[in-house]
């Protein structure tokens, strides 16, 4: 009788092992790659969506108090935040534009006031009217967004695009209280208020394709949403597509409501 024969296994060698090793790491990126890229287009198309309903929201703005949302008085062109929250408290009702008549001169102030100001007619019992409805656009705070928000300025100041970062807004900043808009001795705009030159306001969101912030969790900067002066005269310089550095361009990405 012959004897069994045990065959030994042979097992895996140190180069099979790292060669299946790496095989699994480029198929993990191109994996990881593919599903970052489409996870932006989805985004992509969601804010361009979300700027459709701001820009729409804007115009019924315009239709009811005769001009667009407008920076409070005293903003400047860097004031990134604080342009968002002007935004913010105006499409959602908190506060609305204001103008009345300047006795001494007769020319018409523009003011950005709360909705119940004591200034307007029946204060006490005005309910506050908001442009687009809780939830189109999210807010930094949705939670914040109760029934009794909008009597106080809360936790919740800036329409959010799909990365997390405040919509970039601009457009007219106010002059000064009793300030006229147009002076009634010439039937020229105001100084300031007239630079802006363009027929509509802006909105941006700088999308993925920014330079991350050397602080962790902090907004993108100005650069990424603006260029030049187009803070200050809502004119789209040729050059927007460009970064002056060699790290650009990062506004290729951007999600506007123009057409560029």
């Amino acid at each position: 009788m012959r004897p069994n024969l045990v065959k030994a296994r042979r097992g895996f060698t140190l180069i099979e092992l790292l060669l299946v090793i790496a095989v699994i790491v480029i198929l993990s990126s191109l994996s990881f790659g593919l599903f970052k890229a489409a996870r932006n287009g989805n985004n992509k198309s969601k804010a361009l969506g979300e700027i459709q309903a701001l820009s729409v929201a804007c115009e019924n703005y315009k239709k009811l108090y005769g001009d667009y949302p407008c920076a409070q008085n005293g903003r400047t062109v860097s004031d990134d935040t604080k342009f968002a929250n002007d935004l913010f408290d105006q499409v959602m009702g908190r506060k609305i534009l204001y103008s009345k008549t300047i006795s001494s001169t007769g020319g018409k102030s523009v003011a950005l006031v709360r909705f119940d100001d004591t200034n307007l007619a029946n204060a006490s019992s005005r309910n506050i009217k908001p442009f687009l409805s809780t939830g189109i656009v999210t807010s930094n705070n949705d939670k914040a967004l109760g029934s009794a928000d909008w009597t106080s300025l809360t936790a919740a100041t800036f329409f959010q695009d799909p990365w997390g970062n405040a919509y970039g807004y601009r457009y007219r900043i106010l002059p000064s209280s009793g300030t006229a808009i147009i002076d009634p001795s010439t039937g020229q705009l105001t100084p300031g208020y007239k630079d802006w030159q363009a027929p509509g306001f802006l909105l941006v969101s700088c999308a993925g394709n920014y330079a991350e912030p050397a602080t962790p969790d902090s907004p993108p900067a100005s650069s990424e949403y603006w260029d030049g002066t187009m803070t200050k005269t809502g004119l789209i310089p040729t050059t927007y597509r460009d970064e002056s550095n060699s790290q650009g361009p990062f506004r290729a990405d951007n999600v506007v409501n123009w057409d560029n």
